[in-house]
């Protein structure tokens, strides 16, 4: 007796196509997750508080334990600081906006009030203190 052979279906291979454009996505989704928060200054070390809304510093101003200023990591001082604001958004927008300043948390109270008063000085309507989360 001669059997008749079927005809066998090839084996149809798992697209790994699939695979890799979610391993591309979550790829490029940690890139722009990873560079649209900018480093804060490493010579400051922020003001811990237990209840706060998180909250990320961008553009904030830094101040350091000395009480230095700085702006994306140049030093710079309360007029100075109004000054750039005012030539990149105009004056009337540079005092609406909001100033966000990150001081060290060794940094005396009496030097974040001095600084503060800088800032209202020069032309600044808000300014808020950015601080750092924790745990109770």
């Amino acid at each position: 007796m001669l059997r008749l052979a079927r005809p066998t279906q090839p084996r149809q291979r798992e697209s790994t196509i699939a695979l890799i454009n979610i391993v591309f996505l979550m790829l490029i989704f940690f890139l722009v997750a990873g560079t649209l928060t900018p480093p804060l200054d490493n010579d400051v070390s922020l003001i811990s508080t237990v209840e706060a809304n998180p909250s990320e510093p961008p553009n904030a101003l830094f101040v350091t334990e000395e009480g230095e200023m700085r702006l994306r990591g140049t030093a710079t001082d309360a007029q100075g600081f109004m000054l750039a604001r005012t030539q990149t958004l105009g004056e009337e927008a540079a005092r609406q906006l909001e100033i966000k300043v990150a001081a060290d948390r060794d940094l005396p109270a009496a030097k974040l009030v001095d600084i503060v008063g800088a800032l209202k000085a020069a032309g600044a309507s808000r300014i808020s203190i950015i601080t750092e989360r924790t745990a109770e």
